[in-house]
């Protein structure tokens, strides 16, 4: 061989050397570091993790298996792809989350509202409990509430380190501690008292003193351990049908001990309370799950009440109940069933609701109309049509994101992202369109494409 080609021979390899050793590496990247540490099944399981929901078994090892590779992914960086990391890493989460997302994360907390108008009106109804219990008549018959209905609105002022930090859901779960307390201390009076004279005054001050403690547990609790706001709402929703199904079970006995239907009142919201939290352990809904979920239980319940009613009218039983308590219970059941997997968003799930409740209130107009004098008519048709509108509209949104999850699955942890966009109206456009003079070929028909796949590296 001559010298030349003996020289081309050496520079090939070592240029494949140098190449492979810079490749080597170049392996582990900021970007690189950033993806993994970001892939989605990583991020659910964490994010499980970080709000108190049990793991199982393969998700507690994955876990620690996926966080020791990070771990050492991240001391292979070199000191540059570190500096270039921190410095990347706040811009790349941002585009990770997305426009609306990120507008999510970057807004501030503010009192709306609502939030004045919730906090006097509790505060007003603790003064109206004091002025009750102490059966005050002067002018301070409507002092007292403003005072406190003003108080409890000038929370955030007087005490203002406990609203450091806060967001949406810690003032969601308060209201709730506050509504289910008022409930529950309500029902421990009457289990207290019965039917005596002084009940009235009992229940007022127990259900004032039920109120700010459910609420103050459900403002520390959300603040520091930042359940879901679907565990949040199912929480409420069993907490308010806890109670009706434990006084539904005495009225079936036709009982008529006033002590044990507030037992059976508190025993029902703990009860309830108590399961809600277990099934939030299983499946992690979201708010919008538990809206079409509260919206399905409404409309069931009512269509119950509609076919007692009219049972009602043939025996007077108090078995009677029985028939709506099924349908608050099979309500919830196919409703929690059927929402899994499909992660209704807020918008959904308050679209379902607003739309529900506007179709019972069109039944109750037609009832109206046709001057019904059935109850059957008043209670049946209103439900119908809300239980018709919820089911529309579940299955519309149903479609949409599961159509939206079979691309994510698709793309799932991939270096491409897949996309598919579908184009009927091209069929009647292609039926019009001329063939150009001059092409020939196999495929010389020009056409525009019905279905459009698109795969992204």
């Amino acid at each position: 061989m001559k010298p030349n080609y003996y020289f081309s021979i050496f520079l090939f390899f070592l240029a494949f050397a140098l190449n492979t050793q810079m490749n080597a590496q170049g392996i582990y990247t900021a970007r690189g570091y950033w993806e993994e540490s970001n892939k989605e099944t990583y991020r659910i399981i964490k994010q499980k993790s970080n709000t108190g929901i049990a793991l199982t078994a393969d998700e507690t090892s994955y876990l620690q298996d996926f966080e020791t590779y990070l771990s050492n992914y991240y001391q292979r960086l070199s000191e540059d792809e570190k500096a270039f990391y921190s410095k990347m890493k706040e811009q790349w989460d941002r585009e990770l989350m997305g426009p609306e997302q990120r507008i999510i994360v970057e807004e501030e907390f503010e009192w709306r509202g609502r939030d004045y108008a919730t906090n006097i009106l509790y505060g007003a109804y603790y003064g109206a409990s004091l002025v009750g219990i102490a059966e005050i008549s002067s002018a301070a018959v409507v002092g007292i509430p403003l005072l406190t209905g003003g108080l409890w609105a000038l929370g955030p002022v007087m005490v203002p380190k406990k609203y450091e930090n806060i967001n949406r859901s810690v003032i969601r779960a308060s209201n709730t501690g506050k509504f289910l307390g008022l409930i529950y201390g309500g029902s421990l009076a009457l289990m207290i008292g019965g039917g005596q004279d002084y009940t009235d005054q009992l229940a007022l001050g127990l259900s004032t003193l039920g109120s700010i403690a459910l609420g103050e547990v459900g403002f520390k609790l959300q603040k520091n351990r930042n359940f879901s706001e679907g565990h949040i709402e199912l929480v409420r929703h069993y907490g308010i049908i806890g109670p009706w199904i434990g006084a539904a079970a005495l009225i079936t006995a036709e009982s008529e001990n006033s002590n044990l239907y507030g037992a059976a009142l508190l025993a029902g919201g703990v009860g309830g309370i108590l399961v809600a939290n277990k099934v939030s352990k299983k499946y992690d809904y979201t708010k919008g799950d538990i809206d079409n979920v509260s919206a399905m239980t409404l409309a069931a319940t009512g269509i119950g009440f509609a076919i007692a009613a009219e049972t009602l009218n043939d025996d007077a039983s108090g078995a009677a109940v029985l028939i709506p308590v099924a349908g608050t219970v099979i309500g919830t059941i196919l409703a929690q069933k059927a929402v899994k997997g499909v992660y209704l968003n807020k918008r959904q799930g308050s679209t379902i609701a607003l739309s529900t409740g506007g179709a019972a209130l069109v039944g109750l107009g037609m009832a109206a109309i046709f001057e019904a004098e059935s109850a059957a008519v008043w209670i049946g048709v209103p439900s119908v049509l809300a239980l018709a509108t919820q089911q529309i509209l579940f299955n519309k949104y149903k479609k949409e994101n599961l159509a939206g999850n079979l691309l994510s699955k698709i793309n799932k942890d991939k270096p491409y992202k897949f996309t598919m966009k579908v184009t009927p109206e091209n069929y009647f456009v292609n039926q019009r369109m001329a063939v150009p003079s001059g092409i020939i070929g196999i495929n010389s028909n020009v056409s525009n494409p019905l279905v459009n796949l698109k795969l992204a590296f």
